[in-house]
């Protein structure tokens, strides 16, 4: 008997809806309604509470082979997780570039580094421009972060465009260093993403 029709039976069993079995579980009705009629398996963690509140082994619950899926599936879902966290964190990193002293400025014969703060006044149009961009990346990866934690897909491809944008702004506005802070976090990120493969 497979998985489906083990739970299905052992609810009936109890007397239980497919909402209080959900209930007992801490889970949503329409995810039972998955397992029941074998369209998904539950995480490692939904098993064990299954495995809980029926009073019975995770081995009595499911057959070798569901074990295996189940397994594939939950490493399939913490590598999704890990790819959401780390992007998320190289999105956010791109605030560093309010604070570091990167942007190349003219004073007297010389070139000084400063922040984007200390930016001559004359290029209040370009530091918003900027500004709007590193709010825009800092916000996209507070998603990404906030979104891994509830399992909710997050298109990677944004977040490399995202950091495609900053290296074609930061070039156009001719500031070298933040553009190559920006090709070593897309380098970073394709690395991950090509290794991850």
């Amino acid at each position: 008997m497979d998985f489906n029709e083990k739970l299905k039976q052992l609810r009936q069993n109890r007397e239980w809806t497919q909402e209080e079995l959900a209930d007992k579980l801490f889970i949503s009705r329409t995810a039972v309604s998955k397992w029941e009629s074998g369209r998904g398996f539950p995480s490692i963690e939904s098993l064990k509470a299954i495995s809980k509140v029926f009073d019975i082994s995770i081995d009595e619950l499911l057959s070798n082979r569901e074990l295996i899926s189940i397994a594939e599936n939950d490493k399939k879902r913490q590598k999704q997780k890990f790819q959401q966290l780390l992007l998320g964190i190289l999105d956010c990193m791109v605030g560093l570039l309010i604070l570091l002293p990167i942007f190349g400025q003219a004073r007297g014969d010389g070139i000084a580094f400063v922040t984007m703060w200390h930016l001559y006044p004359e290029t209040l149009f370009l530091k918003t421009i900027l500004m709007i961009f590193i709010i825009l990346t800092i916000s996209f990866g507070l998603y990404e972060l906030v979104s891994s934690n509830r399992e909710r897909k997050v298109n990677k491809e944004i977040s490399l465009i995202l950091t495609l944008i900053g290296i074609l702004l930061f070039i156009m506005t001719r500031y070298p260093y933040p553009a190559t802070y920006m090709l070593m976090i897309l380098a970073t990120k394709v690395g991950f993403l090509l290794k991850s493969q």
